[in-house]
């Protein structure tokens, strides 16, 4: 089973979504992956965690009145310093969706968009350093970005998020480029054009 306490820089380190229907997404994923959920919590807009065998997988959200949007599931990487990092991506020529942001005592959230617009979390862990389970049965495990913009993504994670890189292949029908911490594949990117 592959724990972790500190993720490593530029790795995958907690997801989360935000949803139109709160109950509905905690009994969907109970039933699902036999997540347990933590009562949502007022003072983080009623966010909640799921957990899996007391460990924590994911989090969960209630998309805010009034808004028009979907149900979507985010991802963020870790990150030693949230507000250089974002600076270095708006640097890159990101759009900053929500600057460097205290959670509490928690960590520093922030997202910003990648090359070809994709929503780009990042994740700087104080008391809670992200998902303590992953590559396993019901936790998370594999985190793809497909993108029409693939060399300029690609530089983008390495130079912003500081990715260790190798391409699988560069061929023109089938690019991919994945993460790497050591021998340790955590992430990719596809060409998707």
């Amino acid at each position: 089973m592959p724990t972790r306490d500190h993720p490593p820089i530029g790795a995958p380190c907690w997801v989360d979504l935000m949803t139109s229907d709160l109950g509905r997404a905690r009994a969907f994923y109970s039933e699902l992956f036999g997540w347990e959920s933590t009562e949502p919590a007022e003072e983080f807009g009623g966010y909640v965690n799921f957990t899996k065998d007391g460990t924590m997988i994911a989090g969960c959200m209630p998309a805010m009145p009034g808004g028009d949007v979907s149900d979507v599931w985010s991802v963020y990487l870790a990150t030693d310093d949230a507000k250089k990092t974002v600076e270095a991506a708006a640097a890159a020529g990101s759009q900053v969706i929500v600057p460097a942001t205290d959670v509490g005592t928690l960590g520093t959230m922030g997202v910003v968009t990648a090359p070809g617009g994709a929503a780009t979390g990042l994740w700087q862990g104080r008391e809670h350093q992200g998902f303590g389970r992953y590559g396993e049965p019901g936790t998370p495990s594999w985190f793809q970005l497909n993108t029409r913009e693939y060399d300029a993504a690609v530089a983008f994670l390495r130079d912003v998020f500081r990715w260790d890189t190798q391409s699988v292949s560069d061929a023109p029908e089938f690019r991919y480029t994945v993460l790497t911490v050591g021998d340790e594949q955590l992430a990719g990117v596809m060409d998707a054009t």
